[in-house]
């Protein structure tokens, strides 16, 4: 296991850093301090005042997360370039909150689309895929289906990394984090990045050539 922030990119002795929440962003290094600034609202989110407030339920927090990830993952190359496609299993409120955050967006000439999914037949195609505590009694279904493909599988599912899932969302101090599974990752034909590593609460595993 990797512990939390192993490869520290902002040094306490630079004089350039800045301290936001759970997040430190070091103005050197600009691709991190542009994922670390993506993902600064829904690390710092403060759920219980979510009813007291207008502030972004733990589903938008989450749906932000999922939207950013896709900037931190190499697929395959496909020609002609196809849609990155976010597909939702369970939790449908997902759906309609991540199409409205990525209308109009592009990923290297990539659109962005949102579908739900209902049956793990109905994952080909998926680029990243959510699965939701509403459907936990389907998950070795939903990610044996996914096994060796290139498909990014995300969850709030406690146990989700031991299960073969890669990313897990966590509840750490009423803050949205993750935590990252590097086995099915060097398994599949995707690459994450370093920096959204560099972000994780935890990474399971070693590189194997699946990170970059």
């Amino acid at each position: 296991m990797i512990p939390p922030h192993s490869q520290d990119p902002c040094p306490q002795r630079s004089p350039s850093l800045r301290s936001s929440g759970n997040l430190r962003i070091c103005p050197s290094n600009h691709s991190l301090r542009k994922l670390a600034l993506a993902l600064l609202t829904a690390a710092t989110l403060n759920l219980p005042a979510l009813a007291q407030s207008p502030k972004p339920s733990q589903s938008d927090v989450q749906a932000v997360y999922l939207y950013n990830f896709a900037k931190f993952v190499r697929w395959p190359a496909v020609t002609p370039p196809s849609p990155i496609d976010i597909c939702i299993a369970g939790q449908k409120i997902y759906v309609d909150t991540l199409a409205k955050t990525v209308a109009g967006e592009q990923i290297d000439t990539r659109p962005l689309t949102v579908r739900a999914v209902e049956r793990p037949e109905d994952e080909a195609g998926c680029s990243i895929l959510f699965i939701g505590v509403s459907v936990k009694d389907r998950l070795d279904a939903l990610l044996a289906a996914t096994a060796g493909k290139p498909i990014v599988t995300v969850s709030d599912i406690p146990g989700f990394l031991d299960r073969g899932g890669m990313i897990q969302f966590l509840l750490i101090d009423n803050r949205v984090r993750f935590s990252v599974n590097l086995d099915p990752v060097n398994r599949s034909q995707i690459t994450l990045s370093s920096e959204l590593l560099k972000v994780a609460v935890t990474v399971n595993g070693k590189p194997s050539g699946g990170t970059r």
